[in-house]
C-alpha cells in the first residue's frame, strides 16, 4: 500500500521517538492492508466526502502507527485501529463545522455484486447515523458486541440496545417495501 508506506516514512522523519525504529513495519503494514476496506466502509458510513474519508484514513494510519506501542496485543489491533478512525471521523466533522452524515453508501456497492446485499447497503445508507454505524460493525465488519463498544467509547448493553433497534427499523423498512 503506497498510502501507508509514505505515511510511515513521513512520521518516521518528523518524530522524534526512538522507540518506533523498533516496530516491525512490515506486520503494521499487513495488519493495514488487512483492515482497509473496514476503514473505508466505517469512515464512509460516517463521513460523506470521499476526500475527507482518504484524509481520515491517513491521518488514522499515521496516529496508529505513532501509538502502536499503546496496544495491548495484536488480536485486539482491529477495534483499536477502528476507534481511532471513529474518533478521526468526529474531529474532523467538528473541525469543519458542518454535519453531513452518510447518505449513499451505492458506492460501496463496488464490492458486493449481489443485488439483494446492494438493496440493504442503500437501506441502510438512508437511517440515522447510529443505526448506519452500528449494523456496519455488526454485519459489514464482522465485530463483537464488546469490540463495538470499545470503538464507540459505549457500554455493551447500549450496543445491545442501539443493534435491537437498529434491526427493529430497518425490518419495518423492508416490510414496508
Amino acid at each position: 500500500m503506497n498510502l501507508t508506506n509514505n505515511i510511515l516514512k513521513f512520521y518516521k522523519t518528523s518524530s522524534k521517538k526512538e522507540s518506533i525504529e523498533t516496530i516491525d513495519e512490515n506486520r503494521f503494514i499487513s495488519l493495514i492492508e488487512d483492515n482497509k476496506v473496514a476503514l473505508y466502509r466505517l469512515a464512509k458510513s460516517i463521513v460523506k466526502d470521499d476526500f475527507e474519508v482518504e484524509d481520515i484514513i491517513s491521518e488514522t494510519i499515521l496516529k496508529a502507527y505513532g501509538n502502536l506501542h499503546k496496544l495491548k496485543s495484536a488480536a485486539s489491533f482491529k477495534p483499536w485501529l477502528m476507534k481511532i478512525l471513529v474518533n478521526e471521523c468526529y474531529s474532523t466533522i467538528r473541525k469543519s463545522s458542518r454535519i453531513e452524515l452518510k447518505e449513499d453508501m451505492e458506492a460501496l456497492n463496488l464490492r458486493y455484486e449481489d443485488n439483494t446485499e446492494g438493496y440493504l447497503i442503500s437501506l441502510i445508507s438512508n437511517m440515522d447515523e447510529d443505526s448506519r454505524v452500528i449494523l456496519t460493525l455488526f454485519y459489514y465488519e464482522d465485530m463483537t458486541i464488546k469490540d463495538i463498544g470499545k470503538v464507540l467509547n459505549i457500554s455493551q448493553g447500549t450496543v445491545k440496545s442501539r443493534l435491537s433497534r437498529a434491526k427493529a427499523k430497518l425490518k419495518t423498512i423492508l416490510e414496508n417495501q
